[in-house]
């Protein structure tokens, strides 16, 4: 076994390291038994900025990790209404009144079987990208096939609007954010926090991003969707995790329904949906995919990943939770992938 100090450093140094920043934590029943905090946040192009040291407390663009808050946020606030994941999506956003959207469901956007792209191509950020956005239309009917979409998880999000009357940012920190005791997590840091943040991609035309959300769409659309844009740290990502892990309870207090806990952590995928993931897929979160998951994979573990570089990994009543954060795009989003570094610490988690 190979400890997460040095796994890590190995990682972040030499001829090709995988991020310039890398903060990580593994607990068991909640007790944190390794973390890693190291290497230095380069900020290449970044008006002179020298380098900062990493620690405990650098906050990451989390990117798609934000599709877990997304998932809870909608829930809780469909549970609130009354309302259920089998539910239409049409009874709250007039834009699936028509066509092939009429038949989606809240669980069809949150399980990625909306019939929706990959990915938005219109990436302008102006007046219009919101309007533009919602003028679009599915490319496949509800339910037909599973195909991973961040443009189902932007609507996941203008759903939660429309079903709690406020704002994305707003729902998350009421629902989320706030009961866990979560400061450290949020959409659209201030300036002020610039420091505290990890840089993320040399991008053109935007230059070196760093404090702003590196996901072109979400950025596009003002930094504020329900595909990225939540920025975190990772001793609030692993209470995040332990949520679920837990049942939906911290402490005491039950923060997620018992239902929205059984939609997050079991595969909802119908069995007549075309084009099976490897893995399972609950609303949120994917099971067991080991592809990045390791041995963990094998316990029922789930989690997500996000491109920027962060995971998520969590055993519902299970023990494990394991959070990496890095920032593998800065300065270049074409450097070494990390699967295997996320197996190898999820495989050495497994014997602790």
């Amino acid at each position: 076994m190979t400890s997460l100090d040095t796994l890590l450093t190995e990682a972040t140094s030499g001829d090709r390291p995988v991020a310039s920043a890398a903060v990580a934590m593994v607990s068991i029943d909640g007790d944190v038994v390794e973390a890693f905090a190291g290497v230095h946040t380069r900020a290449h192009g970044d008006g002179g900025v020298p380098p900062a040291p990493t620690s405990m407390d650098t906050r990451f663009d989390l990117a798609s990790i934000t599709k877990l808050f997304t998932a809870a946020a909608l829930l809780v606030a469909l549970d609130e209404r009354g309302l259920r994941d089998h539910d239409l999506v049409a009874d709250v956003l007039p834009e699936f009144r028509d066509g092939r959207a009429r038949a989606t469901t809240f669980a069809d956007l949150l399980r990625h079987t909306a019939g929706w792209p990959a990915e938005w191509p219109d990436r302008v950020r102006d007046d219009g990208a919101w309007r533009r956005f919602r003028s679009a239309q599915p490319e496949a009917t509800p339910g037909d096939r599973h195909r991973y979409s961040c443009v189902g998880y932007i609507w996941a999000g203008l759903a939660a609007e429309a079903v709690a009357g406020e704002r994305l940012d707003a729902v998350v920190r009421r629902v989320i954010l706030d009961p866990l005791g979560l400061q450290e997590t949020g959409f659209a840091p201030e300036a002020a926090l610039r420091g505290s943040i990890a840089a993320t991609e040399v991008q053109p035309p935007r230059g070196l991003v760093h404090g702003k959300v590196h996901d072109e769409t979400a950025w596009a659309l003002g930094g504020i969707a329900g595909n990225a844009g939540l920025f975190g740290s990772a001793a609030d990502l692993l209470r995040f995790a332990e949520l679920l892990r837990r049942g939906g309870t911290t402490g005491s207090r039950r923060v997620l329904p018992e239902w929205v806990v059984e939609a997050m952590t079991t595969d909802r995928l119908p069995s007549a949906v075309g084009e099976r993931p490897p893995y399972g897929q609950a609303l949120g979160p994917r099971i067991a995919d080991t592809a990045w998951m390791g041995s963990l994979a094998a316990r029922g573990a789930i989690g997500h990943t996000g491109f920027t570089g962060t995971s998520l990994l969590t055993v519902p009543g299970g023990a494990h939770s394991v959070i990496i954060l890095t920032n593998r795009v800065h300065p270049s989003r074409h450097g070494p992938d990390l699967g295997a570094l996320r197996r190898r610490i999820a495989d050495d988690a497994a014997h602790l």
